[in-house]
C-alpha cells in the first residue's frame, strides 16, 4: 500500500462499520495507485463501508480526476451496493472567517453499458471522523508512552503521571505531517499568520506543512517564519504576542501550557493543540483541539483519561517510584533494567570478612534505632574499647602514631575524641617527648590557633565515619600551617565506597608537593552504607504500631514492642522481632561471620552490621575500600535510576533461611531495594518465600514471618497487588497469632 491508511469505526443509526482514510504525499496522483490501494483496504478490513482519500498538498479536483480515471469506483462498488469513495477537501465555511473539511461522494451508476459517475453533495466532515482517524495516527505510532515500572515521569507542568503524551512520535512521514496540517488548518482563523509558534522543534515539520498546504490552496500568499519556544520553558521568553500570530501546542492533559500563551497574549481561534488527553473530568484546554484522544462511552475509540497527580500529593511518589524528568519531548527510550543484589561471602572482599571477625563477639558494636545528629551510618562501634590497651585496634593505632607523628609536632588536633584521650594514645605511642612542648586542642579550637608557617600538625580522630569533620579540620590547619607537614591518622575509618574513601584521601593528601604533601593513614577501614536522610526503619515500626494502637488496643506483644521503640536510643539485641522459637539468634553455619567459636558471644547488631558491609560491598560491584580508584574508571554503584531499579535478589531470602539474616536484609537495604513492585518476576518470587514462612509457622518454623509482615506493613517491603492480596488472604486463613494476623491485614496493597 502506497498510502497512509487510517481506520477509524463510525455508526450511522444501527450500522457500525470502519472508515478508511487514504493519505498521499506526491507530485501527481495515479488512478492506478487510488485503485490498488482500496482494493487493499477492502481485502484487510471487509467491513469497511466508506473511504476517503486525501492528498494535502494537492487540488482536490487533481484527486478527484485520479479517483474517475482509475478503478476505485468500480472495486468499492463490487463491495458494497452503494459503494462511496470520498473525497475530503478543504473548503472555506460560509461566514468566510475560517476553513472547514468538507467531503463529496462519488459513486457509479450503471446506465445501460454505460457506468456514469454520480457526485454528492459537498457536506462537513463529521468531526468524530477527524478525531478517530488521528488517533489512529497517534496509537498506531505509540504516541501514548507509558513509564517503565518503577518509573514515573516529572512534566514540566509540575504534574506527575505514569505516561506521557509524545506528539513527535507520529511525525514520521510527510504524509502524517501534511494530515496533522491539514486538519489543524481547519481549526484556526482564516488568516494570514503574521508568526508561527510551536511548543516543541518536532512541530515545525508540521508547520511547514500549514504553509505548503495553504499556499498551494490560495489561503496564505507568503510563508510566515517559524520557532520553537520549548514548552513551559520558554514561554517567559516568548516575544510580545499579537492577534494574527499562530501558536501549535503538540498535545496536552491539563490545558496548563494554553493557558499560559492565552495570558501571553495568543487569541483562542490561533492556538490549536494537537492531540489532548484529559487528566479530569474537569480538564480543558484554551483554544482548539485537532484531536481529542480521551474515550467516551458514544465513541469506539480513545484512551481512558490519565491519572495526574500534583508534585507534593503524588500517590506514585509515595509507592517509591523513581521520578524521570521531562523536558519538551524528552523521555525515557529504553526499558528499564534490574540489577539484582546478591549478598554472600564473595561480597566480603579484601579485609573486609578480617574487620567485621575482628569487631564482631566483643559486644561494641550498637545499632542507633533513632537518628540524633548528622552521622551518616546508624552502626555505631565502641572505639574506645577498641582503641584501649587491650583492644585490638591498640596496636596497629600505636604503630601508625610511632611511624608518622611528624617531628618536631606542634599541634595535636584531638577530631572526634576527646583531648586527654588523644594525649594518652600518644604516650602509649611512646611520644611523650614529642608531644610535650605541643599544643593539644579540640578540633573546634583549630581556628584560633595562631598561624604558623612551617610549623607540623598531628590530627588523631578515633572513629570516622563523618568525614566533613576532617576535611573543616584540614580547611583551617592548612592556612595555619602553611609550608608545614600535617598527619591525619585514625584508628578506624568508615566510608559507603572506594570512590568515597579515595576522595577523602586525595582531599586530605593533596598540597603543594602533590599527591603526598600530607598523610592520612587508618589502624582499620570499614565498609558501611551511608543512611543518608531515610526514616530508620525501628522508627517506621514504631509509627505503625502508635497508627495501630490509635485504632484500637494493641496484643500485649505489640504494646511492648511499642513501649521498647519507645524507650530504647540503641541496641545490640531485639532488634528484630521475636520468632516462633523466640529471640532471633545467629546459626551455625552463618555466611558473613566466623561461627566456628564463640557463636553465642555474636550480638543481633554484630549480624546487621555484617549484613550493612555485605551490602555496601554489592553495590559497588564487590569492590573493596583499597580497590584503587581511577578517574577515567570510577567505582560502579548501583542504585536507582530511570534506566535500572537495583532490588534485593529474592535468592537472598530464599537461600538463606537464617531469620536473623533475613531480618537484618529487610532492616538494612534501602526501600527502593525491597520495592519489587517494579518487576513481576522478583514479586512473584518474593511472594513464595513469604508464603512459605505462613504456611511453616504451625511446623514450627518461619521464624523471619514477623519480620517480613512488619516490612510489608510499614511499606518497606512492597510486593504488587495482586500478589498482596493473596499473601492477605493465606495469612487471614492460617492458624496465626493474633498480632501477625493485625500485621497481615495492616499490609496495604501498592
Amino acid at each position: 500500500m502506497k498510502a497512509l491508511a487510517l481506520t477509524t469505526r463510525y455508526r450511522e443509526g444501527a450500522f457500525e462499520g470502519d472508515a478508511c482514510l487514504l493519505v498521499y504525499d506526491v507530485t501527481s496522483i495515479s488512478g492506478t495507485t487510488i485503485g490498488d490501494d482500496v482494493r487493499d483496504v477492502l481485502d484487510r478490513r471487509p467491513n469497511t463501508a466508506r473511504i476517503f482519500v486525501l492528498a494535502p498538498f494537492l487540488q482536490y479536483e487533481e484527486v478527484d480526476a485520479g479517483i474517475v480515471e482509475g478503478s476505485a469506483l468500480q472495486r468499492a462498488g463490487a463491495n458494497w451496493h452503494n459503494g462511496v469513495v470520498e473525497v475530503a477537501v478543504l473548503r472555506l465555511a460560509k461566514n468566510a472567517t475560517q476553513l472547514q473539511v468538507e467531503s463529496q461522494s462519488l459513486s457509479l451508476k450503471k446506465d445501460g453499458e454505460i457506468n456514469s459517475v454520480v457526485r454528492g453533495a459537498w457536506k462537513p466532515l463529521d468531526d468524530e471522523l477527524r478525531h478517530g482517524w488521528l488517533f489512529c495516527l497517534f496509537d498506531m505510532y505509540g504516541g501514548l508512552v507509558n513509564a517503565p515500572l518503577g518509573v514515573h515521569f516529572s512534566k514540566a507542568s509540575g504534574k506527575h503521571a505514569d505516561k506521557f503524551l509524545r506528539t513527535s512520535s507520529v511525525l514520521l512521514s510527510t504524509e502524517a505531517c501534511g494530515l496533522l496540517a491539514f486538519f489543524a488548518l481547519q481549526m484556526v482563523r482564516l488568516t494570514e499568520p503574521r508568526r508561527i509558534f510551536v511548543d516543541t522543534s518536532p512541530l515545525i515539520a508540521v508547520a511547514l506543512a500549514m504553509h505548503r498546504i495553504a499556499i498551494r490552496q490560495g489561503f496564505w500568499n507568503q510563508a510566515p517564519p517559524v520557532k520553537s519556544f520549548s514548552s513551559y520553558g520558554g514561554v517567559a521568553k516568548l516575544p510580545l504576542l499579537g492577534r494574527n500570530d499562530l501558536m501549535l501546542v503538540s498535545a496536552s492533559t491539563s490545558g496548563g501550557l494554553a493557558d499560559l500563551l492565552s495570558e501571553s497574549g495568543i487569541a483562542d481561534d490561533m492556538m490549536a493543540t494537537l492531540y489532548f488527553l484529559m487528566s479530569s473530568l474537569q480538564a480543558k484546554t484554551k483554544g482548539r483541539v485537532v484531536c481529542d484522544l480521551t474515550y467516551a462511552p458514544s465513541r469506539t475509540f480513545g484512551y481512558p483519561k490519565i491519572d495526574s497527580f500534583s508534585f507534593n500529593s503524588c500517590k506514585l511518589c509515595e509507592r517509591g517510584f523513581v521520578i524521570a524528568e521531562l523536558e519538551g519531548d524528552q523521555f525515557l527510550i529504553e526499558r528499564r533494567g534490574v540489577k539484582r543484589l546478591r549478598i554472600g561471602a564473595a561480597s566480603q572482599l579484601g579485609t573486609a570478612r578480617e574487620a567485621m571477625d575482628a569487631l564482631a563477639k566483643k559486644g561494641i558494636i550498637t545499632v542507633r534505632l533513632h537518628k540524633e545528629d548528622s552521622r551518616r551510618t546508624d552502626i555505631d562501634i565502641d572505639i574506645r574499647s577498641a582503641l584501649a590497651v587491650n583492644g585490638h585496634l591498640h596496636a596497629p593505632f600505636v604503630r601508625l602514631l610511632a611511624k608518622f607523628t611528624p617531628a618536631p609536632v606542634h599541634f595535636v588536633v584531638a577530631a572526634g575524641m576527646g583531648v586527654e584521650d588523644a594525649r594518652a594514645s600518644c604516650e602509649s605511642a611512646g611520644l611523650s617527648e614529642y608531644i610535650a612542648k605541643a599544643r593539644i586542642v579540640d578540633a573546634n579550637q583549630v581556628e584560633v590557633l595562631d598561624s604558623s608557617p612551617g610549623a607540623n600538625a598531628l590530627v588523631v580522630v578515633d572513629y570516622l565515619c563523618d568525614h566533613a569533620l576532617l576535611r573543616g579540620v584540614n580547611a583551617q590547619l592548612r592556612s595555619k600551617v602553611g609550608g608545614g607537614s600535617v598527619a591525619y591518622l585514625s584508628g578506624m575509618t568508615v566510608a559507603d565506597s572506594p570512590r568515597n574513601l579515595a576522595d577523602l584521601r586525595i582531599f586530605l593528601q593533596y598540597g603543594e608537593h602533590g599527591a603526598e604533601t600530607f598523610i592520612f593513614r587508618s589502624a582499620a577501614e570499614l565498609m558501611l552504607p551511608w543512611t543518608g536522610d531515610r526514616v530508620s526503619p525501628w522508627v517506621q515500626e514504631l509509627q505503625f504500631l502508635r497508627q495501630l494502637e490509635g485504632q484500637s488496643p494493641l496484643p500485649t506483644v505489640l504494646r511492648d514492642r511499642a513501649r521498647w521503640l519507645s524507650d530504647t536510643a540503641s541496641a545490640k539485641d531485639q532488634l528484630f522481632l521475636a520468632g516462633f522459637h523466640g529471640e532471633l539468634s545467629i546459626s551455625p553455619d552463618f555466611v558473613l561471620l566466623d561461627t566456628r567459636t564463640d557463636r553465642e558471644a555474636i550480638s543481633q547488631a554484630d549480624v546487621y552490621a555484617s549484613v550493612c558491609n555485605g551490602l555496601a560491598a554489592e553495590r559497588c560491584d564487590k569492590q573493596p575500600l583499597d580497590a584503587k580508584v581511577l578517574r577515567s574508571n570510577p567505582t560502579p554503584v548501583w542504585g536507582q535510576s530511570i534506566y535500572v531499579q537495583s532490588v534485593l535478589c529474592p535468592s537472598n531470602f530464599r537461600d538463606f533461611n537464617d531469620a536473623v539474616l533475613r531480618g537484618a536484609l529487610l532492616r538494612g537495604a534501602a526501600e527502593q531495594e525491597l520495592n519489587y513492585t517494579v518487576d513481576e518476576v522478583c514479586s512473584d518470587e518474593m511472594y513464595e518465600v513469604i508464603r512459605a514462612d505462613v504456611l511453616a509457622w504451625n511446623q514450627g518454623r518461619g521464624d523471619s514471618l514477623p519480620e517480613f509482615l512488619m516490612s510489608m506493613a510499614c511499606g518497606r517491603l512492597r510486593l504488587r497487588a495482586d500478589h498482596v492480596e493473596r499473601l492477605r488472604t493465606l495469612a487471614k486463613n492460617a492458624n496465626l497469632p493474633e498480632y501477625l494476623k493485625i500485621l497481615a491485614n495492616g499490609i496495604v496493597p501498592s
